[in-house]
């Protein structure tokens, strides 16, 4: 499963830390949305328990796709509360932490985009990569965003407001 969750990049909309994917494992039997259907082995690798969704796991997976493809939800990223109160800093210092942003950005959209085309070549189906490239399709515009306003910022086009107007 976690070779399945590399492969298709899942890292894009789901934080997975180590054991989590175990307690997440554990939940689902709990809620009677999964059930274990037997174990396997390949190689010397350890036993596997093998598992298949219920009925009930189906009904609320269809559910939860219904809600989360249909319906826009309003989320709360802490960027854009940091930008909320930039005018606390100084113009210079604010070109200074969105250039590094925008440098990070970078390196990540290439690191990606080299993944992408990996899974390309793999031969791994679009149609589960899709989370990967909007995610992609995000970072770009914000990276166009943030080059934009250091634009603005450093050609002075950009007002600022000083900490006590903030």
């Amino acid at each position: 499963m976690q070779t399945l969750i590399r492969q298709r990049q899942v890292r894009d909309v789901v934080r997975m830390r180590g054991g989590s994917l175990y307690d997440a494992i554990a939940r689902l039997g709990k809620a009677g949305l999964i059930e274990a259907t037997g174990t396997s082995r390949e190689g010397a690798r350890p036993e596997r328990t093998v598992y298949a969704i219920t009925e009930k796991g189906r009904a609320e997976l269809f559910s939860l796709l219904r809600e989360y493809v249909g319906a826009r939800a309003e989320e709360y990223p802490v960027f854009p509360a940091g930008l909320a109160h930039a005018g606390h800093l100084s113009p210079a210092e604010m070109a200074e932490l969105l250039r590094s942003r925008a440098d990070e950005l970078s390196t990540v959209i290439d690191g990606v985009d080299a993944d992408l085309r990996s899974a390309r070549e793999a031969g791994i189906p679009r149609g589960v990569m899709l989370e990967t490239e909007y995610a992609q399709a995000v970072r770009r515009a914000e990276l166009d965003w943030l080059r934009g306003v250091l634009a603005d910022l450093e050609s002075g086009e950009l007002e600022w407001i000083g900490a006590e107007e903030a």
